[in-house]
């Protein structure tokens, strides 16, 4: 379990109620399975999180806006999606940005994409995507701190009654 990741998404919003005991990642063997399948790379905060908590947060995060914790969504899914995601990037001729393979994690307001490129230089960096306005650029965030924002925005202000034990999966089907 990584406290500090732990302990840095609490600072923000240290009244919110969380249970470590349902926090739970992913091994590290399911790690380089999701790569696999999703033909990403999963290195530095993303591995972090996964690993941590990429299966259930305990009460950080719901369903809305990372995708990881929609009970809805199946791995089928979860791989379509990101393909999906890809051939949008492909209609808007966004190849440096595919080959550098991309993997969404947010998709907030039906038409707003935040995603990684797991395989470049800073797999850190947040990405957005607006489909509305077919513009791509960079948030100037790390992946941790967006999700530390969306703890402080979307966890604070709009996720009412939320339970510890909201997961998802990834690859188990």
């Amino acid at each position: 379990m990584n406290r500090e990741l732990i302990n840095y998404l609490h600072s923000v919003y240290p009244e919110l109620p969380i249970d470590i005991s349902y926090i739970k990642g992913y091994l590290d063997d399911e790690i380089n399975k999701i790569e696999r399948l999703y033909d990403i790379k999963i290195r530095g905060q993303l591995y972090h999180f996964l690993s941590c908590m990429g299966r259930c947060s305990g009460g950080f995060f719901g369903d809305d806006p990372l995708m990881f914790y929609r009970p809805n969504n199946t791995v089928r899914s979860h791989v379509f999606f990101q393909y999906s995601f890809c051939e949008d990037l492909c209609a808007l001729q966004q190849w440096e940005l595919v080959k550098q393979k991309p993997f969404a994690f947010s998709f907030e307001s039906e038409t707003q994409y935040f995603f990684l490129l797991t395989d470049s230089d800073n797999p850190n960096l947040v990405y957005h995507y607006d489909e509305n306005e077919e513009t791509i650029k960079q948030t100037n965030k790390t992946f941790y701190e967006y999700l530390r924002h969306s703890v402080n925005t979307d966890t604070r202000h709009y996720i009412q009654n939320m339970t510890f034990d909201y997961s998802g999966e990834l690859i188990n089907i």
